[in-house]
């Protein structure tokens, strides 16, 4: 069977670009659907980069926060333990002359009195005493002498100057005493 065409050359091939057109046409829509929907889904997911990163910024100021009140609170806490630490020196040092001078006038006889005292504190808390002293007999300056030399446990070093007579009341009284200087060391008992 032949065919025959009766149609001019020029609208059979007018007819056949038509087509080149539509099929240009449809894969144009298709690149540009792809490439709205490609450029969609990165919006989304830069949009949600961003909220990722606010919500990041705000947890992150959040431990900031934390973080400096830790910091704080740790100053805070340092310099009570610094205070706390003073008054326990404190404490310790109120607690280390009362106990001194408890066991200085323990030993102490009842004719003899201190009229002054010079304290010296050494780093391990012992105390060089240097005290001036007045006594109304000779005996009691020996006592006391004897009774700081025999304990040893508190008071070492002990040292007596040389005892000045000193007289003293009126013309029908005459009182009599003996002036003299004490130097020995005493240590606490331990933990003061």
């Amino acid at each position: 069977m032949i065919r025959i065409n009766l149609l001019p050359k020029e609208v059979r091939e007018k007819g056949k670009g038509t087509e080149w057109v539509v099929l240009a046409c449809l894969i144009l829509t298709v690149m540009l659907l792809f490439g709205y929907f490609s450029h969609q889904i990165k919006l989304n997911r830069y949009k949600n980069d961003l909220a990722r990163k606010s919500r990041w910024s705000a947890e992150l100021a959040e431990i900031k926060m934390k973080v400096d009140r830790v910091t704080e609170l740790d100053k805070q806490r340092d310099t009570l333990n610094a205070k706390k630490n003073t008054v326990v020196l404190l404490l310790q040092g109120r607690i280390l002359y009362p106990m001194f001078m408890e066991h200085v006038f323990e030993t102490l006889p009842k004719d003899i009195w201190i009229s002054d005292f010079k304290l010296t504190e050494d780093a391990s808390k012992n105390i060089a005493v240097e005290a001036k002293s007045d006594a109304l007999t000779i005996d009691s300056v020996a006592d006391w002498l004897q009774t700081l030399e025999s304990r040893t446990d508190r008071f070492s070093g002990v040292d007596l100057s040389a005892i000045e007579l000193k007289s003293g009341g009126t013309e029908t009284s005459k009182a009599i005493s003996y002036g003299f200087t004490m130097k020995f060391t005493y240590r606490p008992p331990a933990g003061t």
